[in-house]
């Protein structure tokens, strides 16, 4: 893992100076190792955070050592090109920065921000008790890419480079000529002669999902968007970089010689660049307190997973030439900027093992059991890795160290092995021949990316059927829970949905930890589930690819079960938002003996089966004050801000809406969040309007 301990924050004192010595040679030499394999390689071992505890680590055994000071410590350095003395590669041209590039101080947490905002005002002159002074300070999204200049001259794009070390970078003009939004040739008036321009090249989500899920597991995949950007900028061939979706924002400037506006107000910076050509910044904000900031480091990380890019934190600078000259610059950062950083999403840590889990479907899923490890905040112990040919693309081994994210309430992901720090002790992931709950033997279709038991009586099978009948999206019966279900499959009362309805309260009742009266309970729950919409029953089937929203539109166009039950493809697909995939899995569920079986004892117990007060679908709606999206069709897509997906279909129903789970001709609007995915691109082919939340809830309140 690491010469020193990567969560130690302070040194001991207790050594002598010799251990301490070689406890910075070793911690020394690991960071900068890291360096290469990050901003040579574009290879990371580390996740962000691992690396960033050991800088703090080597940092405060400096400060408390500083005899043992050395000027090509990685703490006195920008970047991270430090090249081994035998490394030989095609290397991109070198540029000297006129003006250094330099990294940024971090803090960790707004109490960190508050020491140095004391620090500023105190280089600023400004006395402590002085209440009345402010100074204006800039707040930015901390972009996670790549740091970059562009050079112009006689307002054309001549040079583009790297950070690299921050004196000395790669030379990648050609690469930079590629994106899109950066403009190869200044607009407008008031051009100067020479303009250094200092960004962060980077990659939206969508694009990088759709990037890595296009590599093969020769090619390996990238950890993050920040990760493929690197490795892009350094592509000799610019027709590779070309064909990935990078952008670029704008947020200073190297040399300002020349220039008759203060380009160190990032205000006036902004404004000028915008009459330039380039891109606005996507946030930026101008504040006087440490309050202030805090509340937009709430809101902005509780926004985080709504952006279609990744920030990692805020970036708070000094606004104005004269402050930030008054405050200077260290040999490795400037004093008038700091990064305020969220909680990493990534983490690294050793995969244990895998344990196939078997889905109510039958298909198995691998689960990697992981060495605890601190992601956000959250204890992650275990990750998923969704299928056989997953485990394949991201070539994981039991034993393996692996990069493992959590993203808001996503389950957590295993993303990649980090090869290079395997030991020859790793072992491939067994891909199981029988299921593991009832030892059928299970078949893997060349065609598709499961293994599947295909005993229905699978135990495994029986439970998550039985759960998701009775959750509470589907038939929600009440007092019917996990435990509950297990005694009633382990006893063999129960196998179907349907034979839940003929449990007494007697038998019940003789169950573990199940009394009479919550016998009774369950039963009335039982009999009240008679009275719910056929499309929670339609949704309770666990027909594949069938959800909330499917069944609501199968319901309202069918209206009775008995009809959808013969109802062919051909003939569903004509539903909007119903597709072809849709189609064939719903007609090949109906077809199956055993569902009709099942669905004929379900009709004998009572269970609504037709929907007599439904409107028909084709009956146009006008809107009105109450009714503002009536014979409107929204598609709900990505992670919204504030709401999940069922809280704003439930929203659209209510005022007057459909909600379809496919984008068509006839869908009115796009309800699009984060990682709106191949939804987003169909919409926008087809013409159809797409709308944020906030945009959503200005329209709904009128």
């Amino acid at each position: 893992m690491s010469a020193l301990d990567p969560t130690e924050s302070e040194p001991a004192g207790s050594e002598g100076v010799e251990e301490t010595a070689a406890r910075l040679s070793a911690l020394r030499s690991e960071l900068k190792y890291h360096n290469f394999r990050y901003h040579i390689l574009d290879d990371p071992e580390l996740s962000d955070a691992e690396y960033d505890r050991l800088f703090r680590a080597l940092e405060a055994l400096e400060r408390q050592h500083p005899e043992l000071d050395d000027p090509d410590s990685p703490t006195q350095r920008v970047g991270g090109a430090w090249l081994p003395a035998d490394f030989v590669a095609d290397m991109l041209p070198s540029v000297t920065h006129r003006v250094p590039m330099l990294s940024l101080e971090n803090a960790m947490n707004p109490q960190v921000l508050g020491e140095w905002i004391a620090r500023v005002r105190k280089g600023l002159g400004v006395a402590e008790e002085d209440t009345e002074t402010t100074v204006p300070l800039s707040v930015e999204y901390k972009m996670d890419g790549v740091a970059v200049e562009a050079v112009y001259e006689g307002g054309v794009l001549v040079e583009g480079s790297t950070r690299g070390d921050g004196v000395t970078g790669e030379e990648i003009t050609q690469n930079l000529r590629t994106i899109r939004s950066l403009p190869n040739r200044l607009q407008g008036a008031d051009i100067p002669p020479r303009l250094e321009l200092r960004g962060e090249v980077f990659m939206t989500l969508a694009g990088f999902e759709a990037m890595n899920a296009a590599r093969t597991a020769v090619e390996g995949l990238f950890a993050n968007p920040r990760n493929a950007t690197a490795g892009t900028m350094r592509q000799l061939d610019p027709r590779s970089a070309a064909s990935r979706p990078l952008d670029i924002v704008l947020y200073g400037v190297g040399s300002t010689e020349g220039i008759a506006v203060d380009l160190e107000s990032q205000t006036e910076l902004f404004a000028q660049i915008a009459r330039w050509g380039f891109p606005s910044p996507p946030f930026h904000r101008v504040v006087t307190t440490l309050r202030e900031i805090e509340t937009i480091y709430r809101e902005v990380e509780a926004a985080r997973d709504s952006l279609p890019f990744e920030i990692d934190g805020l970036v708070i600078k000094v606004e104005g030439g004269e402050l930030r000259r008054t405050l200077g610059v260290r040999s490795r950062s400037p004093r008038w900027a700091i990064a305020l950083k969220f909680p990493a999403r990534q983490e690294t840590t050793r995969l244990e093992t895998v344990e196939w889990q078997v889905g109510r479907t039958g298909a198995l899923t691998p689960v990697a059991h992981l060495t605890p490890v601190n992601v956000s905040g959250v204890m992650v112990s275990r990750a998923t890795l969704h299928n056989p040919k997953d485990i394949e693309r991201k070539g994981v081994r039991i034993g393996d160290y692996v990069i493992v994210q959590r993203a808001g309430d996503v389950i957590p992901e295993v993303v990649k092995a980090v090869e290079s720090r395997r030991d020859g002790s790793e072992t491939a992931v067994p891909i199981p021949t029988h299921c593991p709950s009832c030892e059928t033997e299970v078949f893997y279709p060349e065609d598709e990316i499961v293994v599947s038991c295909p005993n229905i009586h699978c135990p495994a099978q029986v439970r998550g059927r039985l759960r998701h009948f009775a959750s509470r999206r589907a038939l929600d019966i009440d007092g019917l829970g996990e435990k509950l279900i297990d005694q009633l499959v382990e006893r063999e009362l129960v196998r179907t949905p349907s034979d839940l309805f003929a449990l007494t309260a007697e038998t019940l009742a003789d169950l573990d930890r199940m009394g009479q009266k919550s016998a009774e309970n369950v039963v009335a729950a039982l009999e009240a589930t008679k009275e719910r919409p056929v499309a929670r029953l339609v949704h309770a089937l666990g027909i594949p690819h069938v959800g909330e929203t499917v069944a609501k539109l199968l319901v309202a166009e069918f209206r009775d079960l008995d009809l959808l039950a013969v109802t062919t493809p051909e003939e569903m697909v004509e539903v909007d938002g119903v597709g072809p995939e849709i189609a064939k899995a719903v007609a090949e569920f109906f077809a199956r003996e055993e569902i009709r079986a099942e669905l004929a004892v379900l009709k004998s117990a009572g269970l609504r089966w037709k929907e007599e007060g439904l409107a028909p679908a084709e009956t146009p709606q006008e809107p009105t004050a109450e009714h503002p999206f009536a014979g409107m069709s929204f598609v709900v897509t990505g992670k919204l801000p504030s709401l999940s997906r069922d809280e704003a279909g439930a929203m659209i129903e209510t005022a007057g809406g459909k909600v379809s789970s496919s984008v068509s001709k006839k869908t009115s609007c796009l309800l699009a969040g984060a990682k709106p995915g191949s939804k987003l691109v169909k919409a926008e082919k087809l013409g159809v309007e797409v709308i944020d939340e906030e945009e959503f809830r200005r329209r709904l309140e009128g």
